[in-house]
């Protein structure tokens, strides 16, 4: 049988390439290879095209089986922008059956379900696993919306190990076209590896909250993948991809003791909190191969944070990034602008505060959601045109903030404020001078700065 996964473009009205490649839809594709089944894979965010396009590279391919997209890594699909997919393409794909996956908690999928009509039927929970038994099954299986007499049904998905996930299939996957460079490395190809799923913290913007639950895999698995990854496609450098990498210490060092043993030439970058870190693991990560840890922070304002649902103490944020110095990791502060219990001058103290700490990296972000989850005590004030380096979803503004533009004007200001100060381009310099990799650390420099520059003068929304 051969199976079509079609991903969806989440901003249409961007002309940007996603930050993120579709990892669920390559676990996925992989998961139905091993089932025996033929699997081909168009992203629609990558063609230059419409519909209209897509529709006819879909019926290009000949499918038995249409699969979309509901959701995936970093990207929430709206409901009319998945209904006038699937319209468009399965019009161009008459005998093809239809149906559609995502990782997604049942009362997302039903809700889902019936916003979209012509889906008739989708593959919740871990898709790679409900997929295959959506098509093996037909439909009536646990982990598997679908529409009735009496209604939508979605019975809960059965438990799975996800030790027995498969490697992504990324030869279906062009890796490079994608925005993603993590902390601005050279022109190498990063290779995404989930060793988690999931976040057991409800910070509101973020899509995962609509996910199952946090789970984990075995250390030595996760090492299984990057090891097959070498192999098969020469990857050296990858991004640990969670959501929250490193939630329980104990596992880090496992995984920190097997990587080192069994893929001691990889290079490897992370998110985490700065809560979820010590010393001790710092140490570990860098013996590992660890090069750079993003610390999602988004403010220091225990306020902004306790309103956001953020869950953390900021006076972690020191220790953390002392911690990771000392350990001689590279670090990156992730800030976003917008949010509950905030306003301009609460988030440029927080820049302040940040600066204060120096890091190596910082990075601004606008609060972007999805309209229905909006939270109280603000409002979206604008569609959200996207760019390569932002997220999806509609601007957010917090009852501080009076406008997009102001948004837009105080994250260009950030940008500027932390890049553009004497004090951090002499200390750039003065790293890339006693740097032994000087010519790779030269492109790093460089594309950091092209970066900074672009997002401060706001040119980053106009696509790549």
């Amino acid at each position: 049988m051969h199976v079509l996964l079609i991903c969806p473009d989440a901003e249409p009205a961007s002309s940007a390439a996603p930050r993120h490649a579709p990892h669920h839809a390559a676990l996925v594709a992989a998961a139905l290879r091993r089932g025996g089944h033929a699997v081909s894979l168009i992203d629609a965010a990558l063609l230059p095209g419409d519909l209209p396009e897509l529709a006819a590279a879909a019926a290009r391919e000949a499918p038995d089986v249409l699969l979309f997209a509901a959701s995936d890594y970093n990207r929430a699909v709206a409901p009319e922008v998945l209904e006038s997919c699937v319209v468009a393409v399965a019009a161009a794909c008459p005998e093809a059956a239809v149906a559609g996956f995502g990782r997604l908690d049942a009362a997302t999928a039903s809700g889902l379900l019936a916003a979209v009509p012509s889906l008739p039927q989708l593959a919740f929970g871990e898709p790679d696993f409900t997929t295959v038994a959506m098509l093996s099954a037909g439909g009536a299986v646990p982990g598997v919306a679908i529409r009735a007499a009496e209604g939508i049904r979605s019975p809960d998905p059965l438990p799975v190990d996800l030790d027995a996930s498969p490697v992504p299939a990324w030869d279906l996957i062009d890796l490079p076209v994608y925005g993603f460079r993590p902390h601005q490395s050279p022109d190498e190809i990063t290779w995404p590896v989930l060793a988690s799923r999931g976040c057991p913290y409800p910070c509101f913007w973020c899509e995962v909250r609509s996910r199952p639950a946090w789970t984990t895999r075995s250390p030595n698995v996760v090492v299984d993948e990057i090891v097959a990854l070498q192999q098969e496609h020469g990857a050296q450098t990858f991004f640990l991809a969670d959501p929250l990498f490193g939630l329980h210490r104990e596992w880090v060092r496992a995984f920190c003791a097997d990587l080192t043993r069994r893929a001691p030439t990889a290079r490897w970058t992370c998110m985490t909190r700065t809560d979820r870190v010590d010393e001790p693991t710092l140490r570990a990560m860098a013996r590992a191969g660890c090069r750079n840890v993003l610390f999602g922070v988004e403010s220091m304002s225990p306020a902004v944070l306790a309103a956001s649902g953020k869950r953390l103490d900021p006076s972690t944020v020191a220790p953390a990034l002392a911690a990771a110095r000392k350990a001689g990791l590279e670090s990156v502060v992730s800030l976003m602008v917008g949010l509950p219990g905030d306003d301009p001058p609460g988030f440029e103290r927080t820049v302040e505060d940040v600066i204060a700490l120096d890091p190596d990296f910082a990075q601004f972000f606008v609060v972007k959601v999805a309209p229905e989850r909006a939270p109280d005590h603000g409002r979206v004030v604008g569609a959200g045109a996207g760019g390569r380096f932002e997220f999806p979803g509609s601007v957010f503004a917090a009852d501080g903030f009076s406008s997009e533009q102001q948004l837009q004007s105080l994250q260009k200001a950030a940008w500027r404020r932390f890049y553009l100060r004497p004090r951090y381009v002499g200390g750039r310099m003065r790293h890339l001078a006693g740097a032994p990799d000087r010519r790779r650390q030269l492109g790093r420099l460089a594309r950091g700065a092209r970066l900074a520059l672009r997002m401060a003068a706001g040119r980053d929304r106009s696509g790549p």
